[in-house]
This record gives C-alpha cells, sequence and structure tokens, in this order.
C-alpha cells in the first residue's frame, strides 16, 4: 500500500490541479467571450465572425473538465434514493458498488467512442467553420474527460468495495482522490 500511495498521491495532485487550472481558464475563456458577443451585438451592432464558435467550444472544455472535476469530488448529480428504503449498511454498500461499477462500464464505453472520434477528426483535417481551427482542440476535451472519469469513477468503485466488508454508521469517502 505505500509504493501505490507514493506513487499515485502526486498524480492524483498533478490531476486534480490541471482540471482546476483549466476550467479556471475556460471559464474566463467563455465569459470573456460571451461579454464581447454581447457588447458587439448589442452596443456596436456588428457581428464577430467566429466568436460564437470560439464560445461554444470552449463550454466543452469547460463542461468535460466539469463532469470529470464533480466525478473527483462526487458531487456528480445523483439520483440517490436507496438508503430511503434500505437501512442495511452492507445492502446498501452493494448497491452502490453496482451504481459505480455501471458507472465505470459507461465511462469506458464514451472513452472508447470519443477515442474514435477523436483519431477520426485527426484523421479529416477537420476544421471549424469560421476560424478554421482544427476541431480535434475542442474534441480532445471529451476523451480526456472520459478518461477522468473512468479513473475517478474506479476510485469511487473500490472505495464503495472496501465499504461492503468494512460497513461503519456515518462512514463515506471525503474525495475521489485516487491516493486516500
Amino acid at each position: 500500500m505505500g509504493l501505490i500511495h507514493h506513487v499515485f498521491k502526486p498524480a492524483d495532485r498533478f490531476l486534480v490541479a490541471a482540471m482546476k487550472i483549466i476550467i479556471i481558464l475556460v471559464t474566463i475563456m467563455a465569459t470573456g467571450t460571451m461579454f464581447l458577443q454581447v457588447v458587439a451585438r448589442y452596443i456596436f451592432e456588428i457581428s464577430i465572425s467566429g466568436l460564437d464558435e470560439l464560445t461554444g467550444h470552449t463550454a466543452v472544455w469547460l463542461y468535460l473538465m466539469g463532469a470529470a472535476f464533480g466525478t473527483y469530488d462526487r458531487s456528480q448529480i445523483k439520483a440517490d434514493m436507496v438508503h430511503l428504503f434500505i437501512k442495511n449498511k452492507t445492502v446498501l454498500a452493494v448497491i452502490r458498488a453496482m451504481a459505480a461499477l455501471v458507472s465505470v462500464i459507461v465511462a469506458c464505453f464514451m472513452t472508447v467512442w470519443s477515442y474514435g472520434y477523436v483519431h477520426w477528426s485527426i484523421l479529416k483535417h477537420e476544421v471549424t467553420p469560421s476560424l478554421q481551427l482544427p476541431t480535434v482542440i475542442f474534441q480532445i476535451s471529451i476523451l480526456i474527460g472520459a478518461i477522468l472519469m473512468v479513473i475517478y469513477f474506479i476510485v469511487e468503485l473500490v472505495d464503495e468495495i472496501k465499504q461492503i466488508s468494512l460497513p461503519r454508521a456515518g462512514q463515506s469517502p471525503q474525495s475521489g482522490s485516487i491516493a486516500q
């Protein structure tokens, strides 16, 4: 366990820091481009070619990095009402582990699909209509986000499996850290 903790803790810190930086940068960029659109259209009554395109593609980075970070800190939206009906901690842990397994499987499918999508885009040299930017710059966010979600859903699955063997009242993982 010491070696695993030693190897994964720095990688985990790097991934979390990278997600936070990307989220901050793309939030600033998306906000800035939206602000420019509003000012250009409603104050100067002009249209800036490609600004809509840039805003939309930047938003994709924001959505996917936000989803990956939500998976990391387990703040993603869940319809978890099973605890209202099932009071047995072990059964509840098994159900949550199964849900985490389904999440891993879905995220794996998303990763495979997004890899194919990015690969196709690279082969076709696809570019955006107005700015002629390679679309892979924006599509790679889907692949990166999917990979990060797989990683953190696996961490959640492992944590839930641990809960099956050690269920205690009120015990739940605090975050999706790889090296807990």
